[in-house]
């Protein structure tokens, strides 16, 4: 992998990621910004608060498939470059960096978790089910989505590391992703140790209520 193809695969995520799909989701819905409803955020959580979780689910899938294509994609617009994994590490940062700072949408998007799971999918199937297992897992013994996001966040660079398996710029990629993560999440951290954090529980009998 050169230079590049390196920047071209971080822009080809970047370009994916931006495509905001809570945000057009909301608007064909209800035809109002889901930035400025509920928590605010622009993501798969905020739309299954406000819409419910059919919508929610809808939202997170297409989140999911936007990281899995490019990180996926760039393997074959470049099919001579080595080291095929670093390309798909940038390209699948670009998405999540994509969706959290959009620039169509004055850079304020959602948290990039559906994202970062796409992008593990991609690389890794079996890493990517076993993130998704462990962020259900968390969130079901918490009642916190934010606190399966954010181990996620803070896992992936610890184990990718640890492994020896992965190139420093696939660790770099992950420890950019963490320092955004944290400052997306900074938020709902403040908000779990205040104690006026939504749970996942409230979530939906707010939604059986309507």
């Amino acid at each position: 992998m050169n230079f590049i193809q390196g920047v071209s695969s971080l822009l080809i995520g970047y370009l994916f990621g931006c495509f905001q799909t809570s945000y057009f989701i909301y608007k064909i819905v209800s035809k109002k910004d889901i930035r400025e409803m509920g928590s605010g955020n622009a993501g798969a959580s905020n739309v299954t608060s406000e819409l419910g979780w059919k919508y929610g689910i809808i939202t997170g899938v297409l989140d999911v498939l936007k990281a899995f294509i490019p990180t996926y994609l760039v393997v074959f617009i470049f099919p001579n470059a080595n080291q095929e994994i670093n390309m798909m590490a940038l390209a699948g940062t670009g998405t999540v960096l994509g969706h959290i700072y959009p620039f169509f949408l004055d850079f304020r998007g959602g948290k990039g978790i559906a994202c970062y799971i796409g992008m593990l999918l991609a690389i890794n199937w079996q890493i990517g089910v076993a993130v998704i297992i462990g962020l259900i897992l968390i969130t079901i013994i918490t009642d916190y989505v934010s606190v399966g996001s954010i181990s996620l966040y803070i896992i992936i660079p610890v184990l990718a590391y640890i492994s020896g398996d992965y190139s420093i710029i696939v660790i770099r990629c992950a420890v950019v992703l963490l320092i955004v993560g944290m400052i997306k999440h900074w938020i709902n951290i403040q908000r779990m140790v205040n104690g006026t954090e939504t749970g996942l529980r409230s979530v939906f009998k707010k939604n059986k209520t309507k």
